[in-house]
């Protein structure tokens, strides 16, 4: 698993974690649909598989924060998703909108390996035209 149980004590209290999850079964799944939403926005663009294979310090900072923030909102929505704390939306808000930003290809994140195609450009296709023109008097 890429991200460790105690790897979200860095964005929330480890009481806290403790008390919304109840139990350690419930941390691993956040986790895991965690990674998986993030993978899910980046496996297009990105080789983020060999990314999850990484541990510890090797790992990327701001893939690691992403899935935290992701999985402690999983977590709050495990337990009582009625009373979650604004900062959790917030955070989880946030990171869909910068996963989202990544795939659209509007923002990067360094260190992570870029997918390439036979012709060495990005294996995602993208489509569109040129903008409307207005050529009369």
């Amino acid at each position: 698993m890429y991200l460790q149980p105690e790897d979200l004590e860095r964005g929330a209290r480890g009481e806290h974690i403790a008390v919304v999850t109840r139990n350690i079964d419930n941390v691993r799944q956040a986790i895991a649909e965690a990674q998986a939403e993030v993978e899910s926005y980046l496996t297009a663009r990105y080789d983020i598989r060999a990314e999850f294979a990484k541990s510890g310090d090797s790992r990327l900072p701001m893939v690691v924060k992403l899935v935290r923030d992701i999985a402690l909102y999983n977590c709050f929505n495990i337990a009582n998703p009625v009373s979650m704390p604004e900062n959790r939306v917030t955070s989880y808000n946030n990171a869909i909108k910068f996963l989202k930003e990544v795939q659209a290809e509007r923002a990067s994140i360094d260190g992570l390996t870029r997918l390439t195609g036979t012709t060495g450009t990005s294996s995602y296709v993208t489509f569109g035209g040129n903008r409307k023109r207005n050529n009369q008097y």
